[in-house]
């Protein structure tokens, strides 16, 4: 059904995708979406069941995992090629994840 509820959560989507790499911020999607911040975070959990950031990590740790797969990039280009400039926070949430880390999943 295509609900404004829909439609802004395609402009949500979207964004996502083509801002995964630079710093984007909730106030970014909120303003996207023509909201507060925190007016944003409650309907953006309310749709998907996870918080933007959780969904944002979570887009950037399955690029990772697949340019690990497809690439020989090191783990730190691959970590700033997806939009995390903090190469322990992407391995940790990697880690995470994944349950191993970044040099662990690339040798599977």
């Amino acid at each position: 059904a295509d609900t404004p509820d829909t439609r802004r959560l395609k402009t949500v989507v979207q964004l996502v995708n083509e801002g995964y790499a630079g710093a984007l911020h909730v106030t970014d999607a909120a303003a996207a979406c023509g909201c507060s911040p925190s007016h944003f975070m409650r309907w953006f959990k309310k749709m998907t069941g996870q918080g933007f950031t959780a969904y944002l990590n979570d887009h950037r740790l399955n690029l990772a995992a697949e340019l690990l797969r497809i690439t020989d990039a090191t783990v730190l280009d691959i970590a700033g090629r997806v939009g995390f400039d903090n190469l322990s926070y992407f391995n940790r949430l990697f880690k995470r994840r994944y349950g191993m880390t970044p040099r662990e999943y690339r040798s599977k």
